[in-house]
């Protein structure tokens, strides 16, 4: 009988992304081939504002509580200690069409931050804009993350209009990615052709070039893709 052989587990490897939308799973491991065990406990407390208006304001605090250490996850998950990090979200909307959001990871001993990611949307009648920033001393990876995403939409017409995209490294000070294009949309589907250009940063080989069509049925939510 041949014997068993024990691979260690690359904690690196495994990412795991701990806010509030993975509070409350029973695994938090990605996939089905590693499992979560053990007795725990996720409480999280939320409270809600709601105006006649229309505007509203909520807040979520939560933690993780295990009987045990857990060395399976990445040491800078939150999630390896006994008691978790502290998960923070909060969003609001102060104006129609108009809303802010925050969402933090603290340290459950110290309260530093180590993950925070933070937002706004704007939704008008001639287009839309977004704006995200995002830093992580650890990423899903072991690897810092900080950047910023800027998005826009700009109605030309009623079906017509152009857009743009852009994400930059604030580690790097480098545009990562950087799309212009033009869309066209009715009540079911948007039509996007757009040039997307990839600047060279750590780890990829070169700059690139393309030419990308996305359609997005309305019914279905999902975009797809053809070049």
């Amino acid at each position: 009988m041949a014997s068993g052989t024990v691979i260690p587990v690359d904690r690196t490897a495994v990412p795991v992304e701990f806010d509030e939308t993975t509070l409350f799973q029973a695994n938090k491991f990605p996939g089905y081939d590693l499992y979560e065990d053990g007795i725990r406990l996720n409480v999280a407390g939320r409270g809600s504002i709601l105006w006649d208006d229309g505007r509203r304001a909520s807040l979520l605090v939560g933690r993780s509580f295990r009987d045990r250490t857990n060395a399976v996850f990445a040491p800078g998950s939150g999630l390896t200690q006994r008691s978790s990090d502290w998960i923070v979200a909060g969003d609001i909307q102060p104006g129609k069409g108009l809303s802010f959001f925050a969402r933090t990871r603290l340290d459950g001993d110290t309260l530093e931050v180590h993950r925070l990611e933070a937002g706004a949307d704007l939704t008008q009648k001639w287009g839309s804009a977004h704006v995200r920033y995002l830093t992580d001393d650890q990423g899903v990876n072991g690897t810092p993350v900080k950047n910023v995403d800027v998005a826009g939409d700009l109605n030309l017409t009623q079906h017509w209009g152009v857009s743009a995209y852009g994400n930059r490294d604030l580690l790097q000070h480098a545009w990562v990615i950087r799309d212009v294009g033009v869309f066209y949309k009715d009540d079911c589907i948007r039509v996007d052709v757009y040039y997307r250009h990839e600047d060279v940063i750590v780890g990829r080989l070169g700059s690139s070039d393309q030419l990308s069509v996305r359609l997005t049925l309305a019914t279905l939510g999902g975009p797809i893709y053809g070049r």
